[in-house]
C-alpha cells in the first residue's frame, strides 16, 4: 500500500478511465490517480518551506469504505509525507472519514474529523457541527458532476472523488498543526477555510463550501479570526464540547468490509483489493499515541488577525501581563530628565529689568551743569 501510493505520487495525473472501465475499476487499480497533479496545483512544494514541516508528528486515522480509505490514505500521505496516517484507525489527531458509511458524529473525543461530503450527484446527508465536509473538484476548479452538495460543505479539494479530497485536506489541517501546536481545531479550519480567497473573500456556496483549499496561502498568512467567515460560526461554534457518542458497530467498517469482501455502501464503488491487505483485522494498525501532538488545546486564540503576532510578542516581553519593565523604567528617566531641566532653569539669576527709553533720567554732574572751561 505504501509503495503503492509512492509511486502514484511520483506518476504524472492518472488519464481519464477508458470506455467501458467503470470508475471504481479505475480505483481500484489506482486509488491515488491525481496526486501528482493535485501537489502541482497545491504548489505542496512551497507550502512546506513556508511552513518549515509537512505534519511531522502528527497523527491522520483514516476509517471508511476500504477502496475509499486507500484514496484517503494516499492523498494524506501526498500532501502531508512527515505525518503518521493510519488507515483503518479512528485514533490520532485528525480523522478521516472517507466515505458515508460511516456516521462522523461516531467518532468520538476532540479529534478534527474531516468527512467526504459523498459522491451521489445529491443533497449530503445529515451532519452535525464540527464536523470538515469536503467536496471534489476537477483540475479547472469547478465541482465534480458526482460531489455530493449542501449548506454544510465546508470547503473543497481537487480529487477524482470526495474520499481523496477529504484526504488533502486532512494534510494541510496537520501541516498546520504541526506548525501551531497552540491553535485549537476550530483555528485550524478557519485557517484553510479563511485563506481560500484572503483578499475579497470568497462567498460560501452548497457545491465548494469556501472554496479550494490553498495550502501556500494557509501557511503563510497570519491567523484567520473566524468571526470573518460568514457562517463559519454556526459551522463550528467556539464552545463546542468534544463528542462523547460512543463508537458506533459501523465505526470501523474498513475492517469488516475487508475481512468479508463487501462493497461499499455508496453508489458505485467497490473494494479495492490493493487496500485489503493493509485493513484486515491481523494488520490493523495499533491505537494512536497519547503526546501533545494529537490533542488539540482547547482554548481559542485570544485575537484572531495579524495582530495576533504583536500581541503574543507583547505578552512574552512582558513576562505574562501587566505594566512592561521597560516602558516603567523609560517613563520614569523621561520624568527625572524633564524635573532636572526645570531645577536648572530656576538655579539661574534673573537679568534686571530694563526701563524703557521713556523713562530714562536725565545724567547730572560737572559736566553736564552748562559750566565751560575758560580758554588758556
Amino acid at each position: 500500500m505504501a509503495a503503492g501510493c509512492a509511486a502514484a505520487a511520483l506518476a504524472l495525473g492518472g488519464a481519464a478511465p477508458a470506455l467501458g472501465v467503470s470508475r471504481s475499476a479505475a480505483r481500484a487499480a489506482d486509488p491515488c490517480p491525481d496526486a501528482r497533479a493535485a501537489l502541482l496545483a497545491f504548489n505542496a512544494s512551497r507550502a512546506w518551506t513556508v511552513a518549515g514541516t509537512k505534519g511531522l508528528g502528527v497523527t491522520i486515522g483514516v476509517i471508511g469504505a476500504p477502496d475509499r480509505v486507500a484514496e484517503a490514505v494516499c492523498a494524506a500521505r501526498a500532501l502531508a509525507p512527515e505525518a503518521t496516517v493510519r488507515g483503518g484507525s479512528a485514533s490520532g489527531a485528525i480523522v478521516v472519514v472517507a466515505d458515508p458509511s460511516v456516521d462522523p458524529a461516531s467518532v468520538a473525543g476532540d479529534a478534527l474529523v474531516v468527512a467526504a461530503a459523498g459522491d451521489t450527484s445529491g443533497p449530503m446527508p445529515a451532519r452535525p457541527q464540527g464536523i470538515v465536509n469536503v467536496a471534489a473538484a476537477d483540475a479547472s476548479g469547478a465541482p465534480l458532476s458526482t460531489s455530493s452538495y449542501g449548506p454544510a460543505v465546508t470547503m473543497g479539494a481537487y480529487g477524482n472523488d470526495t474520499a481523496t479530497a477529504s484526504g488533502y485536506v486532512a494534510a494541510l489541517a496537520a501541516i498546520l498543526r504541526a506548525g501551531h501546536g497552540n491553535w485549537p481545531a476550530r483555528q485550524v479550519v478557519a485557517q484553510e477555510a479563511g485563506s481560500i480567497n484572503p483578499v475579497s473573500g470568497n462567498p460560501h456556496t452548497d457545491q465548494l463550501g469556501f472554496g479550494i483549499i490553498q495550502p501556500v496561502q494557509a501557511v503563510s498568512l497570519p491567523p484567520v479570526d473566524p468571526a470573518t467567515l460568514p457562517g463559519f460560526e454556526a459551522m463550528f461554534p467556539a464552545d463546542q464540547p468534544p463528542r462523547t457518542a460512543p463508537a458506533s458497530p459501523r465505526s470501523q467498517p474498513a475492517t469488516s468490509a475487508a475481512s468479508t469482501g463487501a462493497p461499499s455502501t455508496e453508489t458505485g464503488s467497490a473494494p479495492s483489493a490493493s487496500a485489503t491487505p493493509q485493513l484486515t483485522p491481523s494488520s490493523a494498525p495499533a491505537e494512536g499515541p497519547t503526546d501533545s501532538a494529537q490533542q488539540w488545546p482547547t482554548n481559542p486564540l485570544p485575537t484572531a488577525g495579524p495582530s495576533n503576532v504583536g500581541q503574543a510578542a507583547a505578552s512574552k516581553g512582558s513576562g505574562g501581563g501587566g505594566v512592561s519593565p521597560v516602558l516603567f523604567i523609560g517613563l520614569l528617566v523621561l520624568g527625572g530628565g524633564g524635573g532636572y531641566v526645570l531645577w536648572q532653569r530656576r538655579r539661574q539669576p534673573q537679568a534686571a529689568p530694563v526701563k524703557p527709553e521713556s523713562e530714562w533720567e536725565a545724567p547730572t554732574g560737572p559736566r553736564h551743569s552748562g559750566y565751560s572751561p575758560p580758554d588758556e
